[in-house]
């Protein structure tokens, strides 16, 4: 299977430039059965619909940041894409992300709101069997976590120039730490450039952190396994 690791849509970040639906069928046309939504989930992406947010409690909160999830497997459903639920999460008062896979809509209802923790309180919450990649872990002003805290590292990122990325395989080769790969879709120019190939069938975002841990995948950067 083809994946998508990283995915933003318009319906929960105004630096995308299309909506769930488009970004499926596009997913669709350039050959790839499935795609995780990593819509940001931080401060400043609250902050961007303050207005329609206002009055809301946390399950509103929530409600609102999947939006574009829920409209991307709606349109995922019906043309044949696999597509499930992953978070790029930013925690207040830091720059770094990170790519969360194996939580569930249940977990961010039941949760505080995740940009208010700190990385270790949230490991605290975390599931044990959820993994967590740092996102383009090279960028500007950025800082390198702690390797001890994190599952991987996102080596191959379609947004980042080819020196950071390296920077990122280099980093992931020297503490042992597991390799991933997004595209970090934002707008057309993005589609298909990263992601990975599944050596298995998946049903649910379970099935894929098995296969991640397994490391029964290829890596795709730069539209090439």
């Amino acid at each position: 299977m083809k994946f998508e690791m990283h995915t933003h849509t318009r319906e929960n970040d105004i630096c995308v430039s299309m909506t769930a639906d488009e970004i499926v069928r596009a997913y669709k046309g350039a050959g790839y059965d499935g795609m995780v939504i990593t819509n940001h989930f931080f401060g400043l992406s609250l902050e961007w619909y303050k207005d329609e947010l206002e009055g809301c409690g946390h399950k509103g909160i929530i409600d609102y940041y999947l939006r574009g999830f829920r409209a991307a497997k709606k349109t995922g459903d019906e043309i044949g894409v696999k597509i499930l639920m992953g978070i790029e999460l930013r925690f207040d008062g830091t720059i770094n992300d990170y790519l969360v896979y194996g939580i569930d809509e249940d977990f961010l209802y039941d949760s505080p709101l995740l940009n208010t923790l700190t990385l270790d309180s949230f490991l605290k919450i975390l599931p044990e069997s959820a993994i967590v990649y740092q996102a383009h872990p090279f960028r500007n002003d950025m800082t390198v976590t702690d390797p001890s805290k994190l599952y991987g590292v996102e080596v191959y990122n379609g947004g980042t120039s080819d020196d950071r990325n390296r920077f990122a395989e280099i980093w992931a080769d020297e503490h042992g730490l597991c390799k991933i790969s997004g595209s970090d879709f934002h707008g057309i120019n993005h589609l298909a450039k990263g992601g990975v190939i599944l050596a298995r069938e998946i049903g649910d975002i379970h099935d894929l952190v098995k296969e991640l841990k397994a490391q029964r995948y290829t890596l795709i950067k730069g539209g090439k396994a």
